[in-house]
């Protein structure tokens, strides 16, 4: 590991090794899950072409969580990628004299930045995607637990109060055989009341799974919107017009578009400082278009 690490390794490695006493949400099986689950949207927006000899999870996983990865030559593996850190910068702050770290090199390797090395970064502050996924998945993690406790609270019996004992019985024999689909005839007027009145912790009072989904809905696209992914409006139910759209899409495309064209640069340079023997690729893996295309919205807003 190289002993410069700068600020922005430093952040990233903080960031995940929090506690839950440090954070606005806890690290368990729910919030790893949606980790995941949010990871896997992003990796699905942006199509990458890389050599035969890299390995894609590898390569996503420095990219996208710590937003960005070194280019470096070496003689035991040639051009590969490497998390880096930073030994001093250019006029512009930006890397220039790196040192790339990987336990397979016999020692770490020291590369300048358009000689022997290369940087690619998703966002113009070298940071990456990792606080954004993780303060999300807190969100969805609270949801999901929510949603939990609202079923487990729907099963509960019914309370209900009665005058005497006698009552009491025939109100709990009458809500068994209701409940199993037989007819529920009451004789006795307080016996009506009192299962009118009387009875409290209804299921249709716990069960709010309608609203949950939704909430859950919302946080998915909020953060949907935040990455660059198109998503539909769920709260509004009626159609959306073409203004409305284009806001949306307006909005959605800005990061997106930010890391596109900041990958296709990146590529640009290490093809140029490899002399062309590494080519990179990224595209947009499905029918995308930003909000200036001529082709993005058609005349209905869709």
């Amino acid at each position: 590991m190289s002993k410069f690490v700068d600020k922005y390794n430093q952040m990233f490695l903080d960031y995940i090794q929090m506690q839950p006493s440090s954070v606005s949400g806890q690290e368990n099986f729910s919030v790893w899950n949606n980790k995941r689950y949010l990871w896997n949207l992003i990796y699905s927006v942006f199509d990458l072409g890389i050599p035969d000899d890299w390995n894609m999870s590898y390569y996503r996983f420095f990219l996208f969580h710590q937003g960005r990865l070194g280019v470096f030559y070496t003689k035991k593996f040639g051009w590969v990628p490497m998390p880096f850190a930073t030994e001093s910068r250019d006029f512009f702050f930006f890397p220039k004299r790196m040192e790339g770290f990987n336990p397979e090199l016999d020692e770490n390797a020291i590369g300048i930045r358009g000689v022997n090395a290369e940087i690619i970064y998703i966002l113009d502050d070298l940071c990456g995607l990792e606080q954004t996924v993780s303060d999300y998945a807190y969100k969805l993690a609270q949801i999901d637990k929510s949603f939990n406790v609202n079923l487990f609270n729907s099963s509960f019996a019914l309370l209900g109060f009665a005058e005497n004992e006698k009552d009491a019985k025939e109100i709990k024999e009458g809500y068994r055989r209701a409940t199993l689909g037989e007819p529920l005839i009451l004789l006795k007027k307080r016996l009506k009341d009192a299962i009118l009145q009387n009875f409290v912790n209804a299921p249709k009072n716990q069960l709010a799974t309608d609203e949950l989904h939704k909430a859950r809905r919302n946080v998915i696209n909020d953060f949907l919107t935040e990455v660059g992914v198109r998503n539909a409006n769920y709260e509004k139910k009626e159609r959306l017009n073409s203004q409305e759209v284009n806001e949306n899409n307006d909005e959605t495309s800005a990061q997106a578009r930010i890391i596109l064209n900041n990958l296709k640069k990146c590529y640009e340079k290490v093809a140029a400082v490899t002399g062309g023997k590494i080519q990179l690729t990224v595209e947009l893996n499905y029918n995308y278009e930003f909000i200036d295309s001529k082709e993005g919205v058609d005349e209905d807003g869709l």
